[in-house]
């Protein structure tokens, strides 16, 4: 590394030299080659796009006129079937009786090419014409489908529902009397449609459908996919909605425009489908190949973007990544060459020395605070064996010295001054004792680190702002000192933010002895937090309980994990593997 950069500084003039000539060589691209292809495409293109818009927008307004006056014409017909059926209805309820309308059934129910029947009061068939109507009506259907149906009012015809007769479709259109009675016609949606549209479907190059709400198929004619599925097709939900117009959309045929309308008293949407590049003129053909003359210019361009791509761009976006897993402590990602030209190359080159030298800073940095904890640590034992050793005895001796005081004492003034000593002797004692405790907690070197944990839980205040609880599983050994000193110190910071920050009811100690692991849990449900996504972030956030974590889990080379999320409390994992967690029995 040295070397490189001492040949680089001999020939300085050089380097400058190149990279002059690489910054003109894109300015000049930049400011006269790229714009002169550009007005050459636009221009070229330009003519195109803009009769290439006209002829699609010709024909795409040609078929929406055409679709809208076909639907208008199903509609028509559709509402005179419904009026002859209304108006036949009409002159049942003014006949006599039923019988002498059989003998004289209206001749205009023929326009139902399912068939016409009159059902009576009891739910029987009075008359017919005949045809599928007696096939769907057979037996007691008649009645059954009269008492679902009589609820609608009189006079009023109403479509029910597509169904299929002997694999047909048909539609029953209904209608009650006044006196009881009612009176369906069934329509074949496939029938009348091809005599309505008879007019568009006998060009043989577009592609005519009508569907329901439910996207059944009541007529196709021309391309359209069989298998295509209609609740995607361009136009037809809109038109479904009572919304119809023009859509266009790409296929491997070329592009389709699509004209939808909606016919209004079924529901149904009428499309008409054409690819409208197979009736553009031959003059859109020819002018189509025009362009072919910027193609060497556009070659070329494209040439030289992509060696600035691939050369100067591509490298420079790897090496931004890799800097970034740099910055997240990945030491090794950025020694992987990203290749590029020279600069980037001698760029990448500094990184890696930089790398080299935070790692070397950041590994003397844990050593540092490895150390720095040790020493805590055992200034900690030192100070708790002397407040215990020394001062909680006294402070015991003099409890129990003002006691054989009171015991002898004769004095009511006396005495009461003596009862206030010893109160505040005790509640010494136990603060004491407190403060002792957290310098050191005595059961951790005698019973362990499950016990010191649960004892941990155990001595809360009377009434606690957090309840601790605590779980073991496993069989419980004994670890490393220092290892367990540092779990338990973790636990002990995990609380502290529980109990200051997490506006908790509870939280709960989980240890879990396993084979090849040892794995602390602090859980809570508190309120949480958004975790950063890089513990360098932790400080800047003001989590520097949560830094304190990260640091003695590094030291120990323990995974620590953090999951939070507002409103739903927070998990602290850490899980101790390796020699940190076999047995030191």
């Amino acid at each position: 590394m040295v070397y490189a950069v001492t040949k680089t500084e001999r020939k300085p003039s050089n380097r400058l030299s190149m990279k002059n000539l690489r910054g003109v060589t894109l300015q000049l691209f930049l400011v006269a080659v790229l714009p002169l292809i550009m007005l050459v495409l636009l221009v070229t293109f330009g003519s195109l796009t803009l009769h290439h818009d006209a002829m699609r927008s010709l024909v795409a307004n040609r078929n929406l006129r055409a679709v809208q006056y076909a639907a208008a014409g199903v509609e028509k017909e559709i509402n005179h079937r419904m009026a002859i059926l209304e108006l036949v209805s009409t002159y049942l309820a003014l006949a006599d009786n039923l019988p002498a309308t059989d003998r004289n059934f209206p001749r205009d129910l023929a326009v139902f090419e399912g068939g016409a029947a009159v059902i009576d009061s009891t739910g029987s068939i009075a008359s017919s014409t005949g045809g599928e109507v007696l096939k769907w009506l057979k037996g007691s259907t008649a009645a059954a489908i009269q008492a679902q149906y009589v609820k609608f009012p009189p006079g009023k015809a109403i479509f029910l529902p597509v169904m299929s007769i002997g694999g047909e479709y048909f539609i029953p259109l209904w209608v009650n009397t006044a006196e009881g009675s009612s009176l369906v016609g069934l329509i074949s949606p496939q029938a009348m449609l091809e005599q309505d549209l008879r007019s568009i479907t006998n060009s043989g190059v577009v592609t005519v459908l009508v569907v329901d709400n439910q996207y059944e198929v009541l007529f196709r004619e021309g391309i359209l996919d069989v298998d295509e599925d209609l609740k995607t097709h361009p136009g037809l939900e809109n038109a479904l909605d009572g919304i119809g117009g023009i859509d266009y959309f790409q296929t491997d045929s070329g592009e389709h425009v699509v004209t939808t309308s909606a016919i209004q008293p079924v529901g149904w949407a009428l499309m008409i489908e054409e690819s409208w590049e197979d009736i553009a003129s031959p003059l859109l053909q020819a002018t189509q190949n025009a362009p072919m003359i910027a193609f060497p210019i556009m070659a070329l361009s494209l040439l030289a973007i992509w060696f600035g791509l691939r050369r100067i761009v591509q490298p420079m976006l790897a090496l931004e990544a890799k800097a970034g897993q740099l910055a997240s402590g990945n030491f090794e990602s950025i020694r992987e060459p990203v290749g590029g030209v020279l600069e980037i190359r001698h760029l990448q080159a500094t990184l890696i020395n930089m790398a080299a030298q935070l790692k070397e800073a950041q590994n003397s940095l844990h050593s540092y605070i490895g150390a720095i904890t040790s020493s805590v640590e055992s200034e900690r034992r030192n100070l708790s064996r002397e407040l215990h050793d020394e001062t909680l005895q006294n402070l015991i001796a003099l409890g129990q010295y003002t006691q054989y005081a009171l015991h002898w004492n004769q004095d009511p003034k006396v005495e009461k001054t003596l009862d206030q000593v010893v109160n505040l002797a005790d509640e010494g004692t136990k603060n004491l004792r407190r403060v002792v405790q957290g310098l050191r907690p005595i059961y951790i070197e005698d019973l362990g680190l499950a016990t010191a944990l649960a004892m941990q839980s155990n001595e809360n205040d009377p009434n606690p702002v957090v309840r601790i609880h605590f779980y073991q599983e496993g069989e419980e050994r004994r670890l490393m000192s220092d290892v367990e000193m540092a779990l338990y110190r973790m636990a002990q910071t995990a609380l502290s933010n529980v109990i200051q920050h997490a506006q908790a009811r509870n939280a709960w100690i989980f240890l879990y002895f396993q084979p090849e692991s040892v794995v602390l849990e602090i859980r809570d449900d508190g309120q949480g937090f958004i975790v950063p996504s890089d513990p360098i972030h932790f400080a800047r956030k003001g989590h520097y309980g949560l830094l304190g974590l990260y640091e003695r889990s590094e030291l120990m080379g323990a995974k620590l994990t953090i999951r939070s999320q507002p409103g739903e409390g927070t998990q602290v994992i850490v899980r101790v593997t390796g020699n940190s967690a076999r047995s030191i029995d």
